[in-house]
């Protein structure tokens, strides 16, 4: 039935209005609209139009509405024209998603709920929900609570995404509600199952010692995302089902483990079953004592035992984010405060994450395979890829459990949340949470806009074509649009900012250790207290008048707001106030670190007793590219550093081994970055400081594992090449003798990883990696020289041999080592004389081009520094004698042995001091392993000004046209001598 005359948007004014809209299928889409058209009132039609336009899937958006208007009643009709939101609300729904837009169509009694409600203004509490939930169920006939539960659901969905996608809810108060609404729902579901129970069996009794009966409670716990109050649109909820334990009453039809048993299998039954609204939730209880083979409910003093004394370190990790969801809330307490021990004990901070990792990210992929078994593994995945959501909870828990033990405002079990606390606490630098809490919104906002799509879970970017743009367009910002081929780009960004975080605190970061310096104290009510820029002047013109002039003198604004930074951070105890208080001068040099490295500003903020390494500088005595200073002793002076050479022999305790040889390492990577900043120093100069630095970790470390016979580790990478650099990985092989046991060299080798990887409180020394051995990560964690061999005689692939030039002893046998260069030359020898060599060395470069597309990547972009490394690899193996040196020595020897004209090893040497520099700047100023220059302007200015100290040399067209004339230069050469 027609409600208007709308003659005047048929034809040409019909296509016309149709032409902003972004329609896949235009004819359909006018067929749509004609139809719309003779339905609804033109007032209706005239807000509709304008609005396709702003809609992710217009398409769909037209599709649904015209089912709507096929169904809808005159009263429907009528609302859309008195309220004409309503209108624009129907198309959000159905341009956003396809299954909550059949939700409306089916229940369009809505559409009056949102008159009453307003703009949707409001956060619905658990409470409402509740009551919500008793009206619906008084006003239904239908007896099935799982349906009940599903239908109850998908209705509070609709609202609550268009209070997300209209801007009006943040993705704290989305989550939060969708968590509050999953609440209820259990809570209902418990209280069905709990109720046919006692019908059939009675109420579930146990007697205490004094033969008296008391009910038995039950509660509902959840962990993981609902757990966090983070629940996603279509997450599984992980469920842990819980009971008092005593002696079963001598009257019980049924034990009351099987009673629990049996409620627990129903309630997840009511949950999880299929409906025509489909399930509630899909439930996992794998997170339960033993997991999948754990009964699926358990007594309190049986879950407190299993987490006291069997419990793996992952599930107790699971444990932070534990809270009470339905029946017994007292029950739940008890076992909360119960298990807190456990999570945050003393060995809290001594945790190998890694391994805690590996068996979280097991899980999730094992259920990521179950639901995506057929999805294309090229996709980006926003949860589990490197860099995703499921790597800034990971290390937010980290963060959690080293210091929550003592700091028990930590424990909290949300991300967001426990971000902003960490920070507050200055265990986040504020770039780095900048940073987590910036990607974690987008990753997540991304993460419903897949999932509301289908209502499937789903956290994987379409490849491309009509969904990739349709996601593209529901992350429109008020920047406008990212695009289809924007949205892969913002994304990986994103992730790649949270993987070098992620790196470099999991693996990197020094964490607090405080010296003593008796000389000053602070009174103990200002211990831990955030001071103001007025306290802390008052203090220091009283205890210290020469920090006091440096701090009230004219300063370069970054400077000035580092160095309070600094300051606020050394008055948190009286160890950091004195170390900072008894040496102006080398507070006075550590301005120029404030004012162009945030990398060492966040140090010295999260160590202030390190300034003191600075107080030795004087200028006028420092030549160019001089060292700037000696460090009380324990920098080594052509030799071994006496402290690394002490922790070998030592009879102190292990664990403060450990600590000194992380804070020692820190100390090194300091004093070098510190050289850098104040001397302009040749960067192969800087590297080989750093690399000297890592040797001798390895070195101490393979000591305290109590190396024996038969042992050696050996450098590869930049390690191998006398490049170590700030944030680098190292990757390193293991051998062993054929006389010593495999199992037994496993051990040595799993103790040196641990001692250089694990995050403690006291930080790391640096990441281990060890998967360019043979087999890669299914191959063997230590090797025999004998197996190298024939490894590399029968199963080595080109890229290996390049890989195997950079082989360098580091530690333990020199023996074995000597062993591995001779297995190695016969490699080498394998590749000189393979004619299809030269092509399968371009095949390999060009998809790691490929893998990081863009034209100024200085690391694997054309002409970037895999090109220069790349051919020198190449011409040594054809040469057959690498050398273990850095890219511009091997170079000059490749030039000596007629391998590179003069004029070619002067362009590649002189692109590879330019590409090192830049690499190592953009790491002293941004505290990133970035392979493209800051986009920052403070950034990007001080890389270009250190830059050009280091390298002796202005660039008068400017940093970034001086690096894409390297670059081109480059690839011309490389692609003349690679053919």
């Amino acid at each position: 039935m027609s409600h208007g005359s709308n003659s005047s948007l048929s034809g040409p004014a019909l296509a016309e209005a149709l032409a902003s809209a972004p329609l896949r299928d235009a004819e359909r889409g006018r067929q749509n609209l004609e139809h719309i058209a003779g339905r609804v009132p033109a007032g209706v039609l005239q807000t509709l139009v304008p609005l396709l336009a702003d809609l992710p899937d217009p398409d769909a958006a037209l599709n649904l509405f015209e089912r709507l208007t096929a169904s809808a009643s005159p009263e429907i009709f009528r609302s859309f024209e008195h309220h004409p939101v309503l209108v624009h609300y129907a198309l959000v729904v159905f341009g956003y998603s396809n299954f909550l837009g059949e939700t409306l169509i089916q229940n369009p009694d809505l559409f009056h709920s949102f008159e009453r409600e307003s703009r949707l203004d409001r956060t619905h509490s658990r409470e409402e929900y509740r009551e919500s939930f008793a009206r619906s169920r008084s006003r239904s006939f239908e007896t099935d609570v799982a349906l009940l539960l599903a239908r109850f659901k998908r209705r509070e969905y609709v609202r609550i995404m268009l209070r997300d996608v209209l801007g009006i809810a943040t993705l704290a108060d989305t989550a939060g509600e969708i968590s509050a609404l999953a609440d209820v729902l259990i809570e209902e579901a418990l209280r069905e199952v709990e109720a046919a129970l006692r019908n059939r069996y009675g109420t579930p009794q146990l007697r205490d010692s004094e033969g008296r009966q008391f009910n038995v409670p039950v509660a509902v716990l959840s962990l993981g995302k609902l757990g966090g109050n983070e629940l996603n649109y279509s997450s599984d909820i992980d469920l842990l089902f819980l009971y008092g334990e005593g002696e079963d009453a001598a009257t019980a039809a049924i034990s009351i483990r099987e009673y629990f048993i049996r409620l627990a299998q129903s309630v997840t039954d009511v949950l999880s079953r299929a409906t025509p609204e489909g399930s509630v939730f899909r439930v996992d209880l794998r997170l339960r004592p033993q997991g999948g083979e754990g009964e699926p409910a358990v007594g309190l003093e049986h879950a407190l035992d299993y987490y006291r004394h069997r419990a793996g370190d992952w599930e107790l990790q699971a444990m932070l984010k534990l809270r009470h969801s339905a029946g017994d809330l007292g029950l739940a307490r008890r076992f909360i405060r119960g298990v807190q021990p456990f999570i945050y004990g003393a060995d809290a901070s001594r945790l190998n994450f890694a391994a805690i990792e590996t068996a979280l990210a097991a899980r999730d992929r094992i259920g990521a395979h179950r639901r995506l078994a057929t999805a294309r593994r090229a996709s980006i995945d926003v949860k589990l890829d490197r860099g995703g959501i499921r790597d800034i909870e990971f290390l937010v828990q980290c963060l959690q459990r080293v210091y929550g033990g003592s700091e028990r405002w930590l424990r909290s079990g949300g991300t967001m949340f426990s971000l902003q606390k960490l920070h507050d606490k200055e265990h986040l630098s504020g770039r780095d949470f900048q940073e987590l809490s910036t990607a974690y919104e987008f990753l997540r906002k991304l993460e419903h806009r897949l999932q509301l799509r289908q209502g499937q879970q789903t956290h994987k970017l379409p490849q491309a074509g009509p969904e990739r743009a349709v996601i593209a367009r529901a992350m429109r910002t008020r920047a406008g649009d990212p695009g289809p081929e924007r949205i892969g780009e913002l994304v990986r960004q994103r992730m790649a900012a949270v993987a070098e975080i992620y790196n470099r605190i999991i693996h990197h970061q020094q964490l607090q250790q405080q010296r003593a310096a008796p000389e000053f104290r602070l009174e103990s009510a200002e211990l831990g207290r955030e001071q103001t820029e007025r306290q802390m002047l008052q203090r220091l013109a009283a205890d210290a008048p020469e920090v006091h002039r440096i701090v009230r003198g004219d300063l370069d604004p970054l400077a000035r707001r580092n160095l309070l930074r600094f300051l606020s951070a050394a008055f948190t105890s009286s160890e950091r106030y004195a170390a900072v208080a008894r040496v102006p001068l080398a507070l006075e040099n550590a301005l120029e670190l404030f004012r162009v490295s945030d990398y060492l500003t966040d140090l010295l903020i999260r160590h202030p007793e390190e300034v003191a390494s600075l107080r030795r500088f004087s200028a006028s005595s420092l030549g160019e590219g001089q060292r700037l200073f000696e460090s009380d002793g324990d920098e080594p002076r052509g030799g071994t550093d006496p402290v690394f050479r002490y922790l070998g022999s030592a009879s102190a305790p292990y664990n403060e081994r450990l600590s000194l040889l992380r804070r020692h390492y820190r100390h090194r990577v300091f004093v070098s970055g510190a050289n850098d900043i104040m001397a302009g120093r040749n960067v192969f100069q800087s590297l080989a400081e750093t690399t000297s630095a890592a040797d001798e970790a390895i070195a101490a470390a393979l000591a305290i594992a109590g190396q024996g016979d038969g042992f050696a580790v050996l450098a590869l990478g930049r390690l191998g090449t006398n490049e170590f650099d700030l944030l680098s990985d190292a990757d390193l092989l293991f051998l062993r003798h054929e006389s010593l046991e495999a199992a037994a060299a496993g051990k040595i080798a799993e103790q040196v990883m641990q001692i250089l990887a694990a995050y403690t409180r006291d930080g790391t020394v640096f990441p281990v990696d060890a998967r360019l051995r043979p087999r890669g990560a299914e191959g063997e964690l230590v090797i025999t020289p004998s197996y190298l061999e024939q490894y590399f005689r029968q199963e080595a692939q080109a890229w290996e041999a390049l890989t195997y030039t950079k082989l360098r002893f580091a530690a333990g046998s020199g023996e074995l080592a000597e062993r591995a260069f001779r297995c190695a030359r016969g490699l080498f020898a394998r590749f000189a004389a393979d004619p299809a060599f030269a092509s399968a060395v371009r095949e390999m470069r060009a998809k790691l081009e490929k893998s990081e597309p863009g034209p100024m990547n200085l690391k694997t972009g054309p002409g970037g520094i895999f090109d220069i490394d790349f051919l020198a690899c190449y011409l040594a193996v054809r040469s057959g004698s690498p050398l273990r040196a850095n890219i511009r020595q091997r170079l000059n020897a490749l030039r000596e042995q007629g391998a590179l004209g003069a004029a070619e090893c002067g362009l590649l040497e002189d692109a590879a001091e330019f590409l090192r520099s830049l690499e190592h700047v953009i790491r002293l100023v941004t505290g990133r392993a970035r392979k493209t220059l800051p986009v920052g302007e403070h950034a990007r200015r001080a890389t270009e000004e250190l830059a050009a100290r280091v390298l002796r040399r202005e660039f008068p067209g400017g940093l970034e046209a001086e690096l894409a004339r390297t670059l081109e230069a480059t690839r011309d050469l490389y692609s003349r001598i690679l053919v």
